[in-house]
């Protein structure tokens, strides 16, 4: 009974039958089981589902509060002795923001693979990285500096893997039939393309001197995915404010023309959140060494 009552411990963190029986390596059939048993032996129904995902009801809160502690207790005492165990060895969960995921991380997992092949990973490719705290070793999540971004109040370490200034870009193709931006209130003029996942909003940043301008654009495109809006940016669609990595080689080879160049921007900052030695794992740990000591 204790496995299931760690489970239901899981189906209340997740909100979900399917994100529980994942971190157990269960089916959602054998999910769906252990949780109608466990109500069955309390005689009481534990959790209801709400707008897609399952919430405890009072007698399932009092179980979820009394036995989360010792789920976790329980997951230290694992974790401290896995490391009585070959430290190239085991499982790592990662929570990773699209931009790194498609850019750096696969590539860095590959080489990690290559030195020790005894480790095995899942990637959640998520642009709500942090949202998967208690399921994941790593998460990689990104947010704009100037925005005043406020983080989740989580027991985590961070570490900044990268920072990069953004940047306006448009295509040759779209400047000549839509003319050329040079202000940031010429923006409401075109048509602009939005990440909020990127800047936390549709407003853009700019500064000059000790002016700084706070222009909400037009979201005539939004996506959750700066490779899709480069993409979608790069054929024409409009006018994009994208980190300056993800910008560079169409910028060189002439697909992208960066625009108001007098003027600074917000900085786009990369982090690296993972649980305090302890609690982490030192299979996890040792692969969180190796993200710092070579991010890109």
């Amino acid at each position: 009974m204790l496995d299931k009552m760690a489970f239901f411990t899981y189906v209340i963190r997740t909100g979900s039958i399917s994100s529980a029986a994942r971190q157990f390596n269960v089916s959602v059939s054998a999910g769906s089981r252990w949780l109608q048993e466990l109500e069955q032996h309390f005689g009481t129904t534990l959790c209801h589902r709400s707008n897609r995902l399952l919430e405890a009801t009072p007698a399932g809160q009092t179980l979820y509060e009394e036995f989360s502690p010792i789920v976790d207790r329980a997951e230290c005492i694992s974790r401290k002795l896995e490391g009585f165990q070959d430290h190239e060895k085991g499982h790592i969960n990662i929570a990773c923001t699209p931009v790194y995921a498609n850019h750096y991380l696969m590539d860095k997992i590959t080489e990690y693979s290559r030195l020790n092949p005894k480790v095995t990973f899942n990637v959640n490719v998520t642009p709500w990285a942090l949202d998967h705290a208690s399921t994941s070793d790593l998460m990689i999540s990104a947010n704009a500096r100037f925005q005043g971004y406020r983080e989740k109040d989580l027991m985590l370490v961070k570490r900044e893997l990268l920072a990069s200034p953004f940047v306006v870009v448009a295509s040759p193709n779209y400047t000549e039939k839509q003319g050329l931006p040079t202000q940031p209130e010429d923006l409401q003029d075109h048509a602009c393309l939005v990440a909020t996942t990127l800047t936390g909003s549709n407003e853009w940043i700019f500064q000059k001197g000790v002016e700084t301008i706070v222009m909400k654009v037009p979201k005539t495109i939004e996506v959750n995915d700066s490779d899709l809006l480069l993409r979608g940016v790069t054929q024409g669609a409009g006018v994009a404010y994208l980190p300056k990595f993800v910008t560079e080689p169409a910028i060189e080879n002439g697909a992208l023309i960066p625009l108001m160049k007098d003027f600074e921007t917000s900085t786009w900052s990369l982090n690296l959140y993972y649980h305090p030695s302890g609690v982490a794992s030192p299979v996890a740990s040792k692969f969180k060494d190796f993200l710092l000591e070579n991010p890109c």
